[in-house]
């Protein structure tokens, strides 16, 4: 069988509703010239999604898994667009499809992932850890040596720093086993964007804020209550994941689409996409991109 070799981080059908009317999106970075291509050339990365372990390959095992909740998803946006009613499986599969699409992207490799393989490092080094897994192994019916549980961690820790993606990669699924449920548990929306302005989109695309005290946090984690989850599902419409509580318009203010694209452009990694050229676009890219960093103003884990 022949493997995919050129994976696509962001999916095309997503990217192809943002082009203009020759098919081709107007790409924005900090500080470079204007770029323009075809979505089929952008966020895409060879192997992205493979690493091998044990002697053992992916062989796009988890290409075909991501595959599958794209073409799954793609037969749902169009129902997101229209407001449409949404069954319980599509309601399942948007879900999945959302919190997919924040785990797989670049910027949570390099911002999330790299930072948990340096916690695990830190967690093989403590007795308490292992003393810790040991217990709980036993308390599911396994017995096992603590200088085993320590070896399987060492090795295991060796192959995430040999291949930056097993962590990455392998993490996925249980990524969005976790994110999804949190995203079913509030309230949909579809925003319009107001006559003359769109929506952009980026490299990360899933943004998430909380409004605490008045003010707004970027970044807040999915379990919280107090999350709202954006993203852009075509130039006109916006789809929000909101706490059971308060209403949304139909059609975003002027000022509050303003604000939505800036927070789209702090939580991109390197790229903003647009269906047009913008001067206002190419300042809000130089100035805000990726100052919503994974780990150090965002996505903090609670101090204990």
């Amino acid at each position: 069988m022949k493997l995919t070799k050129k994976e696509h981080i962001i999916p095309r059908m997503l990217l192809s509703q943002f082009v203009a009317a020759d098919g081709k999106l107007r790409i924005y970075e900090k500080g470079k010239p204007l770029r323009v291509s075809r979505p089929e050339n952008e966020c895409v990365e060879s192997r992205y999604f493979e690493f091998e372990f044990r002697g053992k390959k992916t062989n796009n095992k988890y290409e075909n898994w991501m595959s599958q909740v794209e073409g799954n998803a793609a037969a749902v946006l169009e129902g997101i667009m229209q407001r449409r009613i949404l069954s319980r499986q599509e309601v399942e599969i948007w879900a999945t499809f959302v919190a997919a699409l924040f785990g797989r992207t670049r910027k949570v490799k390099a911002q999330i992932s790299n930072a948990m393989s340096q916690k695990v490092r830190q967690q093989i080094d403590n007795p308490d850890y292992v003393r810790d897994l040991q217990l709980a192994l036993l308390k599911h019916g396994e017995l096992h040596y603590a200088e085993d549980i320590q070896r399987n961690l060492t090795e295991i820790h060796a192959a995430m720093s040999a291949d930056p993606s097993y962590f990455f990669v392998s993490a996925l699924p249980s990524r969005v086993r976790i994110i999804a449920p949190d995203i079913l548990a509030r309230d949909w929306h579809t925003i319009a964007a107001p006559e003359g302005h769109s929506f952009l989109i980026s490299d990360c695309p899933v943004v998430t804020y909380k409004v605490q005290d008045g003010r707004i946090f970027t970044g807040a984690g999915f379990g919280d209550e107090k999350t709202i989850v954006l993203l852009p599902v075509s130039p006109n419409h916006l789809f929000v994941a909101s706490p059971r509580r308060g209403g949304w318009p139909m059609v975003f203010s002027e000022s509050d689409m303003q604000y939505v694209n800036r927070m789209i452009v702090q939580f991109a990694h390197r790229n903003v996409y647009a269906n047009a050229e913008s001067e206002d676009v190419q300042r809000l890219v130089d100035k805000e991109i990726d100052t919503t960093k994974f780990g150090e103003n965002a996505f903090v884990p609670p101090a204990r």
